[in-house]
């Protein structure tokens, strides 16, 4: 399989994932709404709100936590699929794409949280965590978790926030 199949079949579930996405951020919207946490509707943050969404969808989707069934006793009792030794036997096809998964991500969080639009070490360690919690729960779902994609994960996250940062000062600058 060559880089382009797996972008492509990323969008691909990026599109199918558009439908959810509405739905839960329709929830989240009217509870927002509901609970006077929210009294303006601005065009631009709902669509860099609706995107992240369905981009956390897409990502929990594509890392296979969306249908995933957990085995909470198998790792108990010893049974788990993991590598902690970063870059050991690493694909760098699969850093790579780890990587891209996560770089919409940071971009896309400053986008929707204000406190985070000059706040690199924020953003790194939400998308450090996010990937973490991937991970463990790839670990009770049976899948290999490894060191490897938390790194490639949060780093993606990172140079997300970057491009967000230079964008936003050649907007500003506009």
């Amino acid at each position: 399989m060559d880089l382009n199949y797996y972008i492509s079949d990323g969008l691909w579930i990026f599109i199918r994932c558009i439908g959810a996405g509405l739905i839960i951020y329709s929830i989240i919207l009217a509870i927002l709404y509901l609970t006077k946490k929210r009294k303006i509707f601005k065009i631009r943050q709902t669509i860099f709100e609706f995107m992240l969404v369905t981009y956390t969808i897409t990502i929990l989707k594509i890392t296979g936590i969306i249908g995933m069934r957990f085995y909470i006793s198998d790792v108990m009792s010893g049974m788990y699929n993991m590598n902690i030794i970063p870059f050991k036997d690493a694909s760098p096809m699969m850093i790579l794409l780890n990587f891209l998964l996560f770089l919409p991500y940071g971009f896309l969080l400053p986008c929707v949280f204000a406190n985070l639009k000059a706040n690199s070490k924020k953003v790194l360690l939400i998308g450090f965590i996010t990937s973490f919690w991937i991970e463990l729960l790839q670990l009770f779902g049976g899948r290999f978790a490894e060191i490897d994609d938390i790194l490639a994960n949060s780093l993606g996250t990172f140079v997300g926030f970057i491009v967000f940062y230079y964008a936003r000062k050649i907007i500003l600058k506009k």
